[in-house]
């Protein structure tokens, strides 16, 4: 399925909020598509591909999510309190100042993604130090707010080693 035309329609009435509150669309290929400030929240979104869509803005309060690639995705300012990612792929994922507090995240893979002043609860995140190495340590801290949510240059950076050039605001 092409989401061409849903994209140019998108294009084409940028001021429509798309109601999709509570829709069933498990096993379905979104890849691409253009979701921007839409309602998704209480949906079922388990196994989708989301690879690459953009859902900044988006409500995905409540929707489960559970095992979706949701790599390379745009996530920046949407709403996931209370969404189910357990297993998801956020690889690459851009996550800027998005609202998961009462997500669970078990499992999810978060490696490169972009938490930037992203809200979480401490105790969503299973810490799994062999799957994910330094990140989720640095994941954790984000987490409990340990970080400033100043400019760049004032985060901390986890463990980096001399000569790295590795940004600390990545995972």
């Amino acid at each position: 399925m092409s989401m061409a035309p849903w994209n140019k329609w998108r294009l084409e009435h940028p001021d429509v909020r798309p109601d999709l509150l509570g829709v069933e669309l498990t096993d379905v290929n979104l890849s691409y598509a253009s979701m921007s400030y839409a309602d998704i929240s209480h949906a079922d979104l388990s196994r989708a591909n989301l690879h690459h869509a953009t859902l900044r803005h988006t409500d995905l309060t409540a929707t489960s999510l559970r095992n979706a690639d949701l790599s390379e995705a745009d996530l920046s300012f949407s709403l996931l309190s209370g969404a189910d990612l357990n297993g998801a792929i956020l690889r690459g994922a851009r996550l800027r100042g998005a609202n998961l507090i009462g997500a669970s995240l078990r499992d999810v893979d978060l490696r490169g993604a972009d938490l930037t002043d992203a809200r979480f609860d401490a105790d969503a995140i299973e810490t799994r130090k062999s799957r994910f190495g330094r990140g989720v340590s640095y994941l954790e801290k984000l987490a409990l707010g340990l970080f400033s949510h100043g400019k760049r240059r004032d985060l901390p950076r986890p463990n980096k080693p001399a000569g790295s050039h590795r940004s600390g605001r990545h995972i």
